[in-house]
């Protein structure tokens, strides 16, 4: 239920065998939401090099993810600790993983992957990371926090790769979301600056996917009939749309002139 997130229900299972797979796994802990399992966690002991956890799942994958009814194959997200230092990442991250191994082992190279370096660390709304394993447990497993970020902010895109979205971009999309809904009931406020403001971001940040899913979120509130996007460069118009049509096949619809913007304001579809 993605309108109201707390008839969801969520259970912890700890150390769950599977034994009809390649050779037997148990599993650290995993979430299941209504009865399925989406989010899985691999733990390590303090002093062990994280990469471990992130290579253990792998090895699930290739073992046992896929035996029995196969549900793991549908966890959304994976988070790997040890202890002292604390990661989360889609299941794309964890396929391209496999795909690029299975690619180097048939060139017989020992190249890495390189698919660790997209895991996130989780972050406050200043963005100050948060590593150690009971403070991330805190909030991040909070449930609103945890079923906001598998309703809402995830991304499956039309090349059925799932992105889930790193701390920042959630904390700017449920900023510019507030200030909508201020100023939606504030009648003062709109059409002045209260009403408005501004995202900083670095090169790389992942800013299209914020304003994509900042946009998709919007347009479902009372009140919001259109989003426009506005670019300064030819360039960034067609980058953009490319980006959003991967996010969501005919999501946006750009135009050349004046005429065609109004006609598309004026459209109620």
């Amino acid at each position: 239920d993605k309108d109201d997130i707390h008839r969801n229900s969520l259970q912890v299972i700890n150390q769950y065998v599977v034994e009809d797979g390649a050779r037997s796994n148990r599993y650290d802990v995993t979430i299941l939401v209504n009865g399925l399992p989406l989010v899985h966690i691999e733990l390590k002991k303090r002093g062990v090099d994280l990469k471990e956890a992130f290579n253990q799942i792998n090895r699930y994958q290739r073992d046992s993810f896929w035996a029995a009814s196969g549900l793991f194959e549908y966890v959304q997200l994976f988070v790997i600790s040890n202890g002292t230092f604390t990661r989360y990442y889609s299941n794309t991250t964890r396929n391209a993983h496999v795909k690029k191994t299975n690619e180097l082992k048939a060139k017989n190279s020992t190249k890495s992957t390189g698919s660790f370096e997209f895991t996130s660390y989780w972050a406050d709304e200043k963005n100050k990371v948060i590593t150690d394993l009971v403070d991330f447990t805190s909030t991040f497993f909070a449930k609103h926090t945890l079923l906001n970020v598998l309703t809402k902010f995830c991304v499956f895109t039309a090349e059925k790769d799932l992105l889930v979205m790193r701390p920042y971009q959630i904390a700017a999309t449920e900023k510019i979301l507030q200030r909508i809904l201020i100023a939606s009931y504030d009648k003062k406020r709109l059409g002045t600056t209260a009403a408005g403001g501004y995202i900083w971001h670095t090169t790389g940040s992942g800013k299209t996917l914020t304003s994509f899913k900042t946009a998709q979120l919007a347009s479902k509130m009372d009140g919001i009939d259109k989003v426009l996007f506005v670019v300064d460069r030819k360039d960034l118009d067609y980058q953009t749309m490319k980006e959003y049509d991967r996010f969501e096949k005919g999501a946006a619809n750009s135009n050349a002139n004046t005429a065609i913007l109004q006609r598309q304001l004026e459209d109620p579809a």
